[in-house]
């Protein structure tokens, strides 16, 4: 019976959890539907320039250059080119102008915004690793409507956006492979010197990676950064110095910036500003400004210049001061004609009428009618006639006009799909009220609440409930779907939301109303006000845009605060406890005693405090780095034998040395070529070790299986040795896969966190057993918590934060050549997330080594081994669930918030990451537990 209940709660935790991630699918594609629509028919927006005005014939203008090339450096921050870094490009510059990038900044996102001029999508940042998605309407679309040739050389990116729309391409299809610092952009350089002598393209667009590459790597400091800044420099000299350019327009940008830790996708400024230097062979045309515009604007302003449509898609205004080649008449086209798309697409996106009343209508008319009288003034060639007041009333109504319907149509991208996050939210909540509750009445569960059972005549009203919900909610166009797949099955998790909540609703009810049944509803797990207090305090932050920016500073103070508050209550009872013993005498040799026996956690506290300035200490990087692997080592050889130890101890002389070739610590003085010949022999004999490790373990504990059937629980020298030992290889193998792909510095996390949690479990357990009433399940919950709040801390002192910029790519390209999406994501996750992991693996694997024993009580339930897979899982899975079901409540509440994007988007995105997370860990475990259920 015992066992089958054990089995049902590891079950009903997996159901649980995959309902809530299903909710949270549904919720984030609702949020962020995965392409804009600035208008519902885009189709009725005309496509064609237009040819009069008033009555008066307009002639479009041809195109300003011969060639345009559009000369794009991946993550080139406004700071980087100056004198001395790009000498040429910043002399040789005609204008320098800067662009506003907008978020996500991340590459396809910011191709798609340059190509097409209108914002994406928050969730583009997940879809930049698969380019999921290809542009129906663009600039290059245009450019091949007229049988231009257009070239490409670098970022594959182009060509999943744009797979028929290139005449040539020297794609590079390695550009996720961080490692690639020069190759690829050789290659690109190659391809460029190719194609200055064909000369007979129109938009040639070069795309370097190496300069994103050695950011994430190396991070935006890194003096490797200088010399590929000279790299493209030289690049930018063959252009300008090229006998074929004669009559060119040469562009230098990037397509977003670079964070000062060397990565991108957040909304710092740094992130966010990027350069855009223009060159020509006649900058006499050009005038000086250091005017910042939009990275949208360049579609409207290029399509002008090379005298195609703009696209429908559109919403950027023009940047003058790249029209200053075109003679007043075609200025005055250029602006009516960005002016007049503009009030095309807010006819269609707002109404006619409500165009017909609004402030920018009679800016545009007053503009028409200015320009309509210089028509003959210009066309005459007598421009000193012009009227210069006229000219620049009409120029600025144009650009009026069109930078408040930009601004409204910007404003009405944002698009919910409210029937999707109702059924997200509904799934969201009701599974983590639903594992809450069934956790806190676990005893009354099978009395009373019946939650972990599955009732048949509840099922079927659910059904016919959500068959009816889902019917509705298509009529009304709550929900919409594609097909009647998608709506079929969006039956499903309507279902499941009406059942799970029909049994919230039963279990409040009871609890609210006891006087209905025979007996009280009691919990059956104690709460700790203090620590379920520092939960509410963080949960409830989440509602503060500064409160998540700086979320890290929270975790410190409450992740300490905690360890604190029960070293000092635990060392108040010990002293209490003494006290009265020996009636009051040597009061203060008893403090002093008890105070030595908690000197350890305070020796944590101080380590605890200083953890956030050690990734400072660059001075002493190797010497913290050779004492953490050997205190790493030593905390793991309880969990090993001696071979595993050995080879384990050898597998952390190679982690060092491998950093010592990469030239990140202190090593033999070796020649660059050869200790780069070193590197993967010194990964595969890492690799040997690390399987050496899990053979060894797993040797050890499979032939036992075979014998363990016939022993009682009571018999084995500790409870659950096979699995115990199991998933001890696990933990320990993942640990040392986690020391290869931690930064240097970060190193020493590695041991702290072992020894924190160590330190906070005996608290717990020392606060247990000197509580007036003693309860197993109290020591349970307190370590829980605490685990919960340890691993965060460590979370953030490895510099992790909420903004998408601190994900450290580089551990998935060790060991690699090229790019392996999954590969690189398991790596990724494992470094970014190996607090989280392995602080719930060590709590399961503490929990079964414990022994009762040293406690004193054997008789109370339940006991250690068994509250892995009782209380422990479910509980944890409870506490990791709440918090996140309730911060996408508040994003619907936020999701107008002026930084919900810059944010609040990101953190969603952490949170449902960190559920999935839990999920895979969680399921691993489970396996386990059910493989070697004999021994749990």
């Amino acid at each position: 019976m015992a066992m089958e209940e054990h089995k049902s709660r590891l079950v009903y935790t997996f159901y649980m959890l995959t309902l809530f991630l299903c909710g949270a699918v549904l919720f984030l594609i609702g949020f962020f539907p995965a392409s804009y629509s600035v208008a519902e028919q885009e189709n009725s927006v005309p496509i064609d320039r237009p040819t009069t005005l008033h009555g008066e014939n307009l002639v479009p203008p041809p195109a300003s250059y011969n060639s345009f090339i559009l000369f794009l450096i991946d993550a080139l921050r406004d700071d980087f080119p100056n004198e001395s870094s790009m000498p040429v490009a910043y002399d040789k510059a005609c204008m320098k102008l800067s662009l506003h990038v907008d978020i996500p900044t991340v590459t396809m996102p910011r191709l798609k915004s340059i190509t097409t001029g209108t914002l994406s999508n928050f969730i583009d940042i997940a879809l930049n690793v698969g380019h999921t998605e290809q542009v129906e309407d663009s600039l290059l679309h245009r450019l091949k409507q007229r049988n231009a040739v257009v070239s490409l050389a670098g970022d594959h990116t182009w060509v999943h956006l744009f797979p028929t729309e290139f005449t040539r391409t020297a794609a590079n299809n390695d550009s996720f492979y961080v490692n690639d610092f020069y190759e690829g952009d050789k290659n690109v350089t190659n391809a460029l010197e190719s194609e200055l002598e064909k000369k007979d393209w129109k938009l040639l667009i070069l795309h370097y990676l190496g300069l994103d590459h050695i950011g994430h790597v190396e991070g935006h400091a890194s003096p490797k950064v200088n010399h590929k800044l000279k790299e493209m420099d030289n690049a930018v000299k063959k252009i300008l110095d090229h006998k074929n350019m004669d009559n060119y327009l040469l562009m230098l940008t990037g397509d977003h910036g670079m964070a000062d830790g060397g990565g991108h996708g957040g909304n710092t400024a740094a992130e966010t500003t990027v350069p855009l230097y223009l060159y020509s062979n006649n900058c006499s045309k050009y005038t000086t400004s250091t005017k910042r515009y939009n990275q949208i604007d360049l579609t409207p302003t290029l399509a002008l210049l090379l005298s195609v449509e703009i696209p429908t898609m559109s919403i950027g205004c023009l940047i003058p001061e790249m029209l200053q080649s075109l003679s007043l008449e075609q200025q005055m086209y250029a602006y009516f004609y960005n002016a007049h798309h503009l009030l095309n697409k807010a006819r269609v996106k707002f109404g006619h009428e409500n165009v017909r009343r609004s402030d920018y209508y009679v800016w545009y008319t007053n503009a028409t009618l200015l320009h309509k009288e210089l028509l003959q003034p210009l066309r005459s060639g007598n421009a000193n006639s012009v009227s210069k007041v006229h000219y620049e009333n009409a120029k600025l109504n144009y650009l009026r006009v069109a930078r408040e319907i930009s601004g409204q149509l910007s404003e009405s991208l944002v698009k919910f799909d409210y029937g999707l996050i109702a059924v997200g939210l509904a799934l969201t909540t009701a599974t983590s009220l639903h594992i809450v509750l069934s956790v806190l009445f676990l005893d009354t569960a099978t009395d009373q609440l019946q939650l972990d059972k599955m009732k048949v005549g509840q099922l079927l009203l659910s059904l016919v409930v959500g068959i009816i919900l889902n019917i509705v909610g298509h009529m009304l166009d709550q929900l919409m779907t594609s097909s009647m797949l998608q709506s079929l099955l969006l039956v499903l998790p309507i279902v499941a939301s009406v059942y799970l909540s029909m049994d919230v609703a039963q279990a409040l009810i009871k609890i609210a109303l006891p006087p209905l049944y025979s007996r009280r509803l009691k919990l059956s797990i104690p709460l700790p006000l203090s620590l379920l207090a520092c939960l509410a305090i963080r949960t409830f932050s989440l509602g503060s845009s500064s409160f998540i920016e700086f979320e890290y500073k929270t975790w410190y103070y409450l992740g300490n605060s905690l360890i604190l508050l029960i070293a000092l209550k635990t060392l108040r009872r010990r002293i209490t406890k003494a006290n009265v013993e020996l009636d009051g005498r040597h009061l203060h040799k008893i403090a002093s005693a008890c105070l030595w026996q908690q000197r350890k956690i305070f020796v944590v506290l101080i380590l605890l405090t200083l953890m956030r300035y050690l990734h400072r200490l660059t001075s002493i990087k190797s010497t913290l780095m050779l004492f953490a692997l050997l205190l790493f080592w030593a905390r793991l050889r309880k969990f090993t034998d001696t071979p595993q130890a050995i080879f384990n101890g050898i597998a952390f002389l190679l982690v060092y040395s491998f950093r010592g070739l990469n030239g990140q610590v202190q090593f033999f003085v070796l020649p660059q070529y050869l200790a780069a010949r070193f590197v993967l022999p010194v990964l595969v004999l890492f690799w040997c070790c690390l399987a050496l490790v899990f053979v060894l373990g797993y040797r050890q504990a499979l032939p036992q299986q075979q014998h363990s059937g016939g022993h009682s629980l009571l018999d084995a020298p500790r409870p659950s040795s096979n699995l115990l030992k199991l998933l001890q290889t696990n933990l320990t193998c993942s640990l040392m896969l986690v020391a290869l792909l931690y930064k240097v510095q970060n190193i020493v996390l590695l041991p702290t966190l072992l020894i924190t949690l160590d330190e906070t479990y005996k608290l717990c357990e020392a606060y247990g057993t000197t509580a007036r009433k003693f309860s197993v399940r109290l020591v349970h919950v307190y370590k829980i918590i605490m685990t919960i709040f340890v691993a965060r801390m460590f979370y953030f002192y490895q510099g992790n934060s909420n903004s998408l910029s601190t994900i450290d790519l580089t551990p998935g390209y060790i060991g690699q050549t090229s790019y392996n999406p999954l590969l690189v994501g398991f790596f990724v996750t494992m470094n970014t997330y190996s607090a989280e992991i392995h602080s719930f693996l060590y709590l399961i694997v503490h929990t079964l080594r414990a022994d009762l024993r040293n406690v004193g009580i054997l008789q109370l339930l339940p006991s250690y081994a068994k509250a892995a897979d009782s209380l422990v899982a479910p509980l944890y899975a409870a506490l990791v669930m709440l918090p996140a079901a309730f911060y996408l409540c508040l994003m619907v509440g936020f999701r107008y918030h002026l930084f919900i994007y810059s944010v609040f988007s990101p953190k969603v995105l952490y949170d449902c990451y960190t559920v999935l997370v839990f999920y895979l860990v969680f399921l691993t475990t489970s396996l386990y537990f059910k493989l070697f259920k004999q021994d749990a």
